[in-house]
């Protein structure tokens, strides 16, 4: 029986890859002195650590480094006015709803910001889905870290076992999370990585819609 559910935030509950790539292009990219680039080309060199992703835009690791904090201060700056503005992905405050019925827990782990995330969960009313939020502290550190260490805590910290959990993803990050921890893994397509990356990776299931997870947690006993 499923007791969690984790969601990742940007792409997956908010539907801000629009924004994302516009931001990309009219900060980081400059910043890095290289071509802008198309939704197509942001969803097969996404990756966290980002580092990663630039380098498949042939951003070598010292130049990415060198203007790291830069391209966050910058980034920053320029996404939170704008993402301010973003709705949800559509059939998330049903399947929010859905998932409360069912006695299951919610939180969201993500690369964003605690304080960003609480922010746009309010304005979203929807904070109270969610019991906590697993974030970075600093804008700074998005470039540079990722989730599974934060999951690993919680799941140890709360006593809950990998089999009692779900997480929710649109990158194959939340896939190797699962595949490490024992997690059953949903892949949601449409978000921040192509589906061709999303089947690469080979999540437990794989949807187009917010409105599937539930039909999915309610399957597995």
């Amino acid at each position: 029986m499923i007791k969690l559910v984790v969601f990742d935030w940007n792409g997956t509950l908010l539907a801000d890859v629009g924004i994302v790539l516009k931001v990309c292009n009219a900060t980081e990219i400059p910043i890095l002195g290289i071509q802008p680039i198309s939704i197509e080309q942001l969803r097969n060199a996404y990756e966290v650590p980002h580092i990663k992703g630039y380098a498949r835009l042939g951003v070598s690791p010292e130049l990415f480094n060198a203007k790291a904090i830069e391209m966050s201060t910058a980034f920053q700056a320029m996404y939170e006015p704008l993402a301010a503005k973003a709705p949800t992905r559509r059939g998330v405050r049903h399947t929010l709803d859905a998932l409360r019925r069912h006695g299951v827990k919610m939180i969201i782990l993500s690369n964003h910001t605690v304080k960003g995330i609480r922010q746009q969960l309010n304005r979203l009313q929807i904070s109270s889905y969610f019991s906590d939020i697993l974030a970075n502290d600093d804008a700074h550190t998005a470039h540079h870290t990722g989730k599974q260490h934060r999951i690993e805590g919680y799941l140890h910290k709360h006593h809950i076992k990998p089999d009692e959990v779900v997480i929710v993803g649109d990158a194959p990050e939340e896939i190797e999370i699962a595949r490490d921890l024992g997690l059953c893994s949903i892949s949601l397509s449409g978000g921040m990585c192509s589906r061709e990356r999303l089947v690469a990776a080979k999540p437990d299931h794989l949807i187009s819609s917010v409105k599937q997870i539930v039909s999915i947690v309610e399957g597995i006993t």
